[in-house]
């Protein structure tokens, strides 16, 4: 071989060499776009959800087993609104998170595999109601044909007795028929309208999961992303947490009372509705009253000044009622117990009635939460969920109440308080076993007295009558410029009972706001036991203990003198 020759396979082999470096450069350098940097959505469930008053924090677990290198990682969230600024992800597992953000994702296609099987479940409710209405048409013409012997025998029988009496034994086997077959048309025809409405129903959900998968071109799927760098392989677990619209959450209360009056059970209960887009299915539950807080900046101090008011028309303000009065006649009279649920017969009664279970309340710095002790599952729907928190009980101070000014009832009222905070929300009231009306409960500290009505007592009488109301004499019949009436007001209670009670009757006498108006010569008989009751001037009240079938007067006189031409309102 020459020379020359071999210089050229030499430099044919120098390039094939070079080109091969250069390719094996090139896969080296595309090694980190593999798949183990890809996009990966995880499936993930919801699993614990800490309720606000306005919104609730949700967080999602998911579990998958990863490889060495760079994973993004999504966790696909179906809810309508989320606070894409509340984001958070914990990755348990060897390795680190580079990023944590939420973003909506486009759409590429549909889920054609959950397309089909709800096309397919829709065809199959749609059959199952053609055969239902099948059935109520054959049953519509059993129907017809019973009719159609009614109307013969209401013609034949007639022309039958003409020649022969009918046996008394086909006339009740005839009726017989008649009235047995009647009875399973009517029966058969309210189990197929049943069936007929709950397939309809079905039908309509089926519906709307359809509309929602077949979602037009160019829409997106909100998603959480996580970046995490695995240091080796093994199966981590993921937990994202988020704030959702749409949920909510209030107190509703039930007070127990029993005959004895040796206390009062409070129950508390949550009344909770979410419509955030994704269901709960046996979720842990809290619920808290904490306020999350979003653009709240910290109250700056202000300066006092003082001032002289401006001049402003008289006005005449009305005594206040007494605190308690937020209870008042709008609360019916005891209603008649309502039935027990269930008609189940046993040989013997139960011990002791069941509790409701209750919530464990953890505190924190800002506030409290009720944690629910079992799974719980709420449906992302147009529906109120009540869970039982916890029942305490609670002593009392039982008293009669009356505001003969206001109403002629008296009412059992309770007053108690409570050993930790309660929020506000309805009060339904129950004395003695049986419903007695609803209140409404404002937000308590510990400690802090409440009242509870416990309906009118129709067997204590009140009543308020004008007893004077005359005009006071002229000097020497000299006609004057203010008029002075002398009034007086006598208010009874009488107790119709076997036993005695104790009643606190609160009235009030006028209050002048201006000099033009003078209020003068006031007698209380006999003398209250609190005057300017809660701060309230003018107001007062009496407490009397009244045996059986006793009766009791207390009185208000005063005598008060105003322009002539300006008569005061209120009077």
């Amino acid at each position: 071989m020459s020379l020359n020759k071999f210089m050229i396979r030499g430099d044919r082999m120098q390039h094939c060499l070079g080109r091969f470096l250069s390719l094996l450069l090139l896969l080296f350098l595309a090694v980190p776009a593999m798949p183990a940097g890809s996009s990966e959505t995880v499936p993930s469930k919801i699993r614990d959800v800490t309720l606000f008053t306005d919104q609730a924090l949700v967080t999602r677990e998911a579990s998958l087993r990863v490889k060495p290198g760079l994973h993004e990682l999504l966790l696909d969230v179906e809810a309508f609104q989320v606070d894409g600024d509340s984001v958070t992800a914990k990755v348990f597992g060897d390795g680190e998170i580079l990023g944590v953000q939420f973003r909506e994702v486009p759409l590429r296609e549909a889920a054609q595999e959950n397309i089909r099987a709800l096309e397919q479940k829709l065809r199959s409710l749609r059959q199952a109601e053609r055969r239902l209405n099948d059935d109520k048409e054959v049953l519509a013409k059993k129907e017809q044909f019973l009719k159609s012997v009614v109307s013969f025998s209401e013609g034949q029988v007639p022309k039958d007795i003409k020649t022969s009496f009918p046996k008394t034994e086909d006339l009740d086997k005839t009726v017989r028929f008649l009235g047995t077959n009647f009875d399973a048309v009517a029966r058969d025809r309210r189990v197929l309208d049943e069936k007929i409405e709950d397939v309809r129903k079905d039908i309509k959900v089926a519906e709307k999961e359809l509309q929602a998968l077949r979602r037009p071109s160019g829409e997106s799927k909100k998603v959480i992303e996580v970046t995490f760098r695995a240091t080796r392989e093994q199966r981590i677990r993921i937990e994202a947490s988020y704030l959702v619209r749409q949920a909510t959450w209030g107190a509703l209360y039930r007070a127990s009372v029993p005959a004895s009056l040796d206390g009062v059970d409070l129950s508390l209960f949550s009344r909770i509705r979410q419509k955030t887009g994704e269901d709960w299915d046996r979720v842990s539950l809290s619920l808290s009253n904490v306020i999350p807080l979003k653009g709240v900046d910290l109250p700056e101090p202000a300066p006092w000044i003082l001032s002289l008011p401006r001049p402003a028309p008289t006005a005449y303000k009305r005594a206040e009622r007494y605190d308690m009065n937020r209870t008042k006649a709008a609360m019916a009279a005891p209603a008649p117990m309502q039935e027990a649920v269930g008609g189940v017969e046993e040989d013997e009664a139960p011990a002791r009635e069941a509790a409701f279970v209750a919530a464990a309340r953890e505190a924190s710095a800002l506030s409290f939460e009720y944690r629910i002790p079992q799974a719980v599952s709420i449906e992302s729907r147009d529906k109120e969920t009540v869970l039982p928190l916890t029942t305490k009980r609670l002593k009392g101070d039982f008293f009669l109440y009356t505001v003969p000014k206001t109403s002629n009832l008296a009412f059992l009222v309770c007053r108690t308080a409570s050993d930790a905070e309660l929020l506000s929300g309805p009060l339904n009231v129950y004395f003695s076993g049986r419903y007695v009306g609803k209140t409404t409960l404002a937000e308590k500290r510990p400690g802090k007295e409440f009242y509870l009505n416990l309906g009118a007592d129709r067997e204590v009488k009140v009543q308020r009558v004008k007893s004077r109301d005359r005009l006071k004499e002229t000097l020497f019949g000299m006609e004057r410029n203010t008029i002075v009436r002398e009034l007086a007001y006598t208010l009874t209670v009488e107790n119709l009972k076997d036993k005695p009670v104790t009643v606190r009757i609160l009235d009030a006498a006028p209050v002048s706001r201006t000099d033009r108006i003078q209020v003068k010569d006031l007698k209380l008989d006999p003398q209250p036991k609190e005057k300017d009751v809660q701060g309230q001037e003018g107001v007062y009240l009496w407490e009397v203990t009244l045996k059986p079938r006793e009766k009791r007067d207390v009185g208000i006189s005063f005598e008060v003198s105003y322009p002539k031409d300006s008569p005061p309102v209120g009077l």
